[in-house]
């Protein structure tokens, strides 16, 4: 169809991990986080988005993500890939602790366009899911 217009991504970086939202990258340019449970994809997703297969790391074991990851697309937006909230092979003192990092994360960026949640569609909605 004519009119119609493409957008081609033409590089993706990491660009840093932080443990508290004071840490992120100056919220100086849009961001889109992933959210959603331990082991749903959200790092798979973030890596097919941008063609990368091994951009930001995934793992069988959930809990892999324990950090805010930035990665730089096109040096014009971030995607963000947060930890999971729910079961992961952890202590439930860090577990709570990356709920807290992630709500002062959600509440405090002031460039967060989006938030995208996954959830597990192969089983029944969870409370922590809502």
């Amino acid at each position: 169809m004519s009119g119609e217009s493409t957008w081609e991504l033409k590089e993706a970086s990491f660009v840093k991990s932080s443990a508290q939202p004071s840490e992120c990258p100056k919220p100086d340019r849009p961001e889109y986080a992933f959210i959603g449970r331990s082991n749903v994809g959200k790092s798979s997703l973030l890596n097919m988005l941008v063609g990368r297969n091994r951009l930001a790391k995934t793992s069988s074991t959930p809990g892999k993500t324990q950090l805010i990851n930035h990665f730089d697309v096109d040096d014009t937006w971030y995607l963000v890939d947060l930890p999971g909230f729910g079961y992961a092979k952890v202590s439930k003192k860090d577990r709570v602790k990356w709920m807290k990092v992630t709500k002062q994360y959600l509440d405090s960026r002031t460039n967060l366009m989006c938030v995208m949640m996954l959830v597990d569609s192969r089983i029944p909605a969870q409370k922590v899911d809502l």
